[in-house]
């Protein structure tokens, strides 16, 4: 008897097994848009390649379909960001403190559950910038490519007084830049070998 309640107490209060990972990793191709206005015109700065080969875990669980918690990120060197007009390059490297702060960190959080390809999906990030973190919801839409390949899009309004930063100005004030950009990223994946990583709860 005293061995039947022994089994039964081990198999109740057994520790859940450490959960499997998907391992990806980020692309060079992956690229990151600043879309943004004036009183005059629209503009446009990209990174149209990321350099650095971070790998994103991604930890699902089909069973719950609950949001999908991630780890890792991308990091940005604020000084590849081209606009397209050298002055506009410049004043916006200025503004976001590209000599202070050069990296731009987008840490991602989760990700709403999917299966397959998915559209209007919901996420959280941690965007550092100039030296302020802050974290913002994500719109995703995730499309599956060739086999072991993942497209994950993502877009999000900021604005410049979220971290404590003033739009640029030009010709005593006659060229105002609007307070809200509009920041887009495409990250190209690659899926390696699962691995059993514990997922670690902040």
């Amino acid at each position: 008897m005293k061995l039947i309640y022994t089994l039964l107490v081990a198999v109740l209060f057994k520790g859940a097994p450490a959960p499997v990972a998907e391992r990806w990793v980020i692309q060079k191709s992956s690229n990151l848009r600043i879309e943004g206005k004036s009183n005059i015109n629209s503009f446009r700065c990209d990174i149209t390649e990321h350099l650095t080969p971070d790998t994103l875990y991604f930890y699902r669980d089909d069973q719950s379909c609950k949001p999908i918690p991630i780890k890792g990120g991308l990091s940005i060197h604020i000084k590849r960001f081209d606009c397209h007009q050298k002055y506009i390059t410049n004043d916006l490297r200025k503004t976001l403190k590209a000599d202070e702060q050069p990296i731009l960190k987008i840490e991602l959080l989760n990700i709403g559950y999917y299966n397959g390809d998915a559209g209007d999906i919901k996420g959280w990030v941690n965007i550092s910038l100039a030296g302020v973190v802050k974290t913002a919801e994500i719109n995703y839409t995730v499309k599956n490519g060739q086999p072991g390949q993942l497209e994950l899009l993502g877009t999000r309004k900021i604005s410049f007084s979220d971290f404590g930063l003033k739009p640029p100005q030009k010709l005593a004030g006659l060229i105002k830049v609007e307070e809200e950009l509009n920041v887009r990223f495409q990250l190209m994946l690659r899926a390696v070998e699962a691995k059993e990583i514990p997922l670690q709860k902040n």
